[in-house]
């Protein structure tokens, strides 16, 4: 692994206020019930989770930003989707790669999150390539700490080019991961890095070639059992300091490894969200 250089750490969290959020459409194996019927959101329970998840971040002593919902735009609100924020090794300045997201329902709220870049000065970048190819930013990739090394998962939503592209654009090292169960759609589902040495992770998601990529890029590796990945979430959890971990609620044996290694569970309820897919690391972007 590259460790030349250290990149500073995040200081504020990105999340989109869950006003338009709603279930109006089905890309995902989550947002239909056993009758085949869209779910349906409970609003303001939604934005009583969303409260709690955002007040949990400042609570830890992250700075907040909201963007506003848009209409139109109900999973606008999944704010890891749209960008790809990193430390530029070469300008050492913040910089962001924009998303090119699969699905037609989505791909509008990419320049609302643009502008939002633009405006704070980050050096600005996209994927360049063939017109078909597609990313959806931190849903499928994952920056390992404080070392320069991205971890790019190619599947049904980011194209296999991504990964050299992104090693283009920042001069990262780059490690490329192939997503093989569609219950784990994006790498976020099943893939969660911890700390610059410690990642939680759902084996299952991965070919065996993949894991052992994963064995040797991590000193620490915390599994998540294929119930609690599956239906709690559990992979989708975000350690915003290295720290503590938040999580929705339902994974006690996840939650005993976490204490075992030193860090601290912070469960919360995300139902509501996990109707249309998504949970905790779904809901934010991390930012400089």
């Amino acid at each position: 692994m590259n460790t030349v250089k250290q990149i500073p750490a995040y200081q504020r969290v990105l999340m989109v206020d869950p006003q338009h959020f709603d279930i109006q459409y089905s890309i995902n194996p989550f947002m239909k019930d056993e009758h085949g019927n869209l779910k349906k959101v409970d609003k303001a329970k939604a934005r009583q989770q969303w409260n709690a998840l955002a007040e949990t971040y400042r609570k830890l002593g992250l700075d907040v930003v909201v963007i506003p919902g848009r209409p139109n735009f109900p999973d606008m609100v999944f704010a890891a989707n749209q960008s790809m924020p990193y430390w530029s090794l070469d300008k050492n300045v913040p910089a962001v790669v924009m998303a090119k997201m699969q699905s037609d329902f989505r791909k509008d709220e990419v320049p609302f999150f643009t502008e939002w870049f633009e405006g704070e000065h980050y050096s600005m970048g996209e994927i360049t390539g063939e017109p078909t190819m597609t990313f959806e930013g931190n849903g499928d990739v994952s920056i390992q700490g404080k070392r320069p090394v991205i971890w790019a998962a190619n599947g049904p939503r980011t194209s296999v080019e991504v990964a050299e592209a992104l090693h283009k654009l920042t001069g990262y090292e780059v490690v490329s991961l192939r997503l093989q169960d569609p219950r784990f759609y994006h790498l976020d589902t099943c893939f969660s890095i911890l700390n610059t040495d410690t990642v939680a992770y759902y084996p299952g998601a991965f070919d065996s070639a993949d894991v052992e990529k994963i064995k040797k890029g991590f000193s620490r590796q915390i599994e998540i059992s294929l119930e609690e990945c599956r239906d709690s979430f559990a992979g989708n959890c975000h350690s915003p300091d290295g720290k503590h971990v938040i999580l929705q609620q339902g994974s006690p044996k996840f939650c005993a490894a976490l204490r075992e290694h030193g860090f601290e569970p912070i469960e919360v309820d995300t139902s509501e969200f996990m109707k249309s897919g998504g949970s905790v690391f779904c809901m934010k972007m991390m930012a400089y």
